[in-house]
């Protein structure tokens, strides 16, 4: 009875175990990301990551000034 049980579950894996075809998408990733920074170009992805590792907070972003 326990076997006819399992038979019809499906096997997920957990979240956050790594398996083969995460590893090369987040290779993959980490490739192109590489590849930018060897031609000067910045990774929006990993924009915030950078920052965070050099200490640096962004200034705010200005749209417009209004003289008042």
């Amino acid at each position: 009875m326990a076997d006819k049980d399992n038979d019809d579950m499906t096997v997920v894996p957990i979240p956050g175990e790594d398996n083969e075809a995460e590893r090369q998408r987040i290779r993959k990733s980490n490739d192109r990301d590489q590849e930018m920074e060897r031609h000067g170009e910045r990774s929006r992805h990993n924009q915030g990551y950078d920052e965070a590792a050099d200490g640096i907070l962004p200034g705010p972003e200005i749209e417009r000034v209004v003289d008042e």
